[in-house]
């Protein structure tokens, strides 16, 4: 029995040797892989653009200009990993490719652009599979999965999220007033104090901050080598950490307005304020990444003691 399981090592290790690693294999395949891009670009061309114009038409999605830098920067960081990586196609991926084909024209077709847009990632995901292997595939799935931050959610999805996170704001804003003695009363998603009226609109329902700073919490989750119950745990803080940073903006937006007019409490404030908060968000989310990271080597520190 052991004479045969390591005859079956000894085997699998000379197949293992006898594949090509990734670097070797773009040299030997790079004009079919070059052909297979332009392809590729070409055929999601009207996606590109009109992702495009959403990162810039909407400030919901404005991070999405980010997203596809940091894909590139992480797979950058992966170079040397990716290079000695070994292919191992697996055929049965073309599937994953045809699925993600019928989506794209199912999407396009439909006019239901999250749809389309998300066929990229499934149909990236068949092409590494299909190519390269599991190996490759393990090292380029998160940044690939990734790329999900940059595309905007269906309509249907997006205001059922807003309409509550109004309320939300609205209401953790009237309880940091009552905290700070500033009288107000709160009707649905609209705040009457003495001298000014807030309504919490759909901009400012914090959809737009918690999408950004939860795409930047599973970024340094993953960047930080955290556990996997880390990572999650991130994730959930971002939550609570954009809606209360986003109700504090509402409240000083009511504060400001009450005490010094309104004129004082939109415009220049309004975005200003917006930016500040924005990057405490990104200050605490780093601050709980850290508390996390520590947790996390805290009981390999007493095995080590």
């Amino acid at each position: 029995m052991q004479v045969s399981l390591t005859a079956t090592n000894a085997l699998q290790a000379r197949r293992t040797a006898s594949m090509p690693v990734l670097a070797d294999w773009i040299r030997a395949e790079r004009w079919p892989l070059l052909i297979t891009g332009l392809l590729l670009a070409l055929l999601y061309s009207r996606n590109f653009a009109m992702l495009w114009s959403d990162w810039k038409t909407d400030e919901n999605y404005s991070h999405g200009f980010i997203v596809p830098l940091a894909f590139v920067w992480i797979l950058w960081e992966r170079r040397e990993k990716l290079a000695h990586a070994r292919i191992a196609p697996h055929f049965w991926s073309f599937a994953i490719i045809v699925f993600a084909l019928l989506q794209l024209l199912a999407g396009t077709l439909g006019a239901e652009n999250f749809t389309s847009h998300s066929s990229l990632l499934v149909l990236l995901c068949g092409i590494v599979l299909f190519l390269t292997g599991k190996e490759v595939f393990r090292l380029t799935a998160f940044p690939i999965a990734w790329l999900f931050f940059m595309i905007p959610l269906p309509a249907i999805v997006f205001y059922s999220i807003t309409s509550p996170l109004q309320l939300i704001a609205s209401r953790f804003a009237v309880g940091i007033l009552d905290l700070v003695g500033v009288p107000s009363v709160r009707e649905g998603n609209v705040l009457y104090l003495a001298n000014f009226t807030a309504g919490v609109a759909e901009a400012c329902s914090g959809i737009r901050s918690l999408m950004s700073i939860l795409a930047f919490a599973v970024l340094i989750g993953y960047l930080l080598k955290m556990s996997r119950r880390s990572r999650w745990l991130l994730a959930a803080a971002a939550v609570p950490i954009a809606l209360l940073i986003n109700s504090a903006r509402v409240a000083a937006t009511g504060i400001i307005g009450n005490y010094f007019g309104a004129q004082h409490a939109e415009g220049f404030f309004h975005t200003f304020s917006g930016w500040i908060l924005f990057l405490i968000c990104l200050v605490l989310t780093t601050g709980v990444a850290q508390v996390l990271g520590r947790l996390d080597q805290s009981p390999a520190t007493a095995r080590a003691a």
